[in-house]
């Protein structure tokens, strides 16, 4: 059980550090206002989730370790189409 909260501690502090690092990275973009506002925002939509985690709002869950992967591809990829 140690273990797995190492895991999931270790997983959202790789997160929460890239999605930080993403949006100052949008924020020196050359693109337009509204192009930024909407990645900003997709970034702070998913760093709700580790935070809830983290201040206790909700239990980290076997469907949190399948989705949540998933979307932060799917962030990646929307920034890459965007830019």
């Amino acid at each position: 059980m140690i273990l797995i909260r190492f895991l999931v501690v270790a997983f959202n502090v790789a997160v929460v550090t890239f999605l930080i690092y993403r949006i100052f990275q949008v924020m020196k973009m050359p693109v337009s206002t509204r192009k930024k506002a909407i990645i900003i925002a997709g970034a702070v939509i998913l760093l709700l989730a580790p935070f809830g985690i983290f201040f206790g709002f909700f239990r980290p869950t076997f469907q949190y370790f399948l989705i949540y992967p998933v979307a932060i591809g799917v962030y990646i990829y929307m920034i890459r189409e965007i830019t």
